[in-house]
């Protein structure tokens, strides 16, 4: 399919960029102008019906394709014993937070995104961890739980990179600090 989108993402770009063309020169030029608007006189009115069907046809394809695309893309699948299984990647999202908020006491909040890439699934993890923990220890506890829930429990078979930032590290002192602040932190941070 990814050929399929490059032929119709250049045929569109070539299409485009021809009409801006016809049209600066139709501008710039008004004898040029003049012999353009007699040509398109002599053309039949079918033949710009058929062109345009055509780019409208091919368009409607490639539309179709980039919306299945990005459903397929939000979701892993896998076969189970009774068929096909597939988990939409908002649930994985909420399963890891919650599982890691339970395991590892040093994470105070996590925020979890996936993607699937053609390596695998890959997990974009930002944390909050209170201080006084280690991080290179905590980040990779992370790492190992995330992977250990992937495979086993959901059944994830091709893993990507499982990354982790930390965005902050909390005192005791922050824990009166409002929990909207920090959500609202850590979606700045997406953008």
């Amino acid at each position: 399919m990814r050929i399929f989108n490059r032929l119709v993402a250049w045929i569109y770009s070539l299409a485009s960029l021809y009409v801006s063309v016809l049209f600066i020169l139709v501008w710039l030029d008004k004898e040029f102008a003049n012999q353009f608007f007699r040509k398109i006189g002599a053309i039949q009115p079918y033949q710009f019906a058929f062109a345009g069907g055509a780019l409208l046809f091919l368009g409607a394809i490639w539309l179709v394709s980039a919306i299945e695309h990005h459903y397929r893309t939000r979701s892993v699948s896998f076969s189970g014993p009774g068929g096909l299984v597939r988990v939409h990647l908002s649930a994985i999202e909420d399963f890891l937070v919650n599982e890691i908020r339970q395991r590892i006491k040093a994470v105070k909040r996590i925020r979890v995104s996936t993607i699937v890439a053609p390596k695998g699934l890959q997990v974009y993890n930002q944390v909050i961890i209170w201080a006084g923990y280690d991080i290179p220890t905590t980040t990779g506890k992370i790492q190992d739980l995330v992977k250990r829930l992937l495979q086993d429990t959901i059944g994830v078979e091709r893993l990507g990179e499982i990354k982790v930032l930390v965005y902050r590290i909390a005192t005791t002192e922050e824990e009166s600090a409002s929990k909207e602040e920090e959500e609202s932190e850590l979606e700045d941070t997406e953008r």
